[in-house]
């Protein structure tokens, strides 16, 4: 049996992609948050732009492992494909 490995080579590349770009989004929030926190003067000011950062990491990550887990189910579900519909005999139990 043959199987055509391109579809899953596409869904893992995919997959590192959009991973890289998380990794690239939350490098340049951190950076830009903490360029932001060294040039505040009051207290105030540093808990208000944490908690900003804070809220907007977490709503990212949310988004993105959402997004990510979606890409991995869709990967597993062609890469099992032809496993499934190989017409593989199951064992059965006595």
């Amino acid at each position: 049996m043959m199987t055509n490995l391109a579809p899953i080579q596409e869904k893992l590349t995919a997959i590192t992609t959009a991973q890289t770009d998380y990794a690239k989004t939350v490098f340049e929030a951190n950076k830009a948050y903490l360029e932001k926190l060294a040039t505040v003067k009051a207290p105030d000011q540093a808990v208000q732009l944490t908690a900003d950062h804070m809220k907007s990491a977490y709503e990212t990550f949310m988004a993105e492992s959402q997004k990510i887990s979606e890409m991995y189910k869709d990967f597993f579900t062609t890469a099992m494909k032809p496993v499934t519909t190989a017409g593989i005999p199951t064992l059965k139990v006595v």
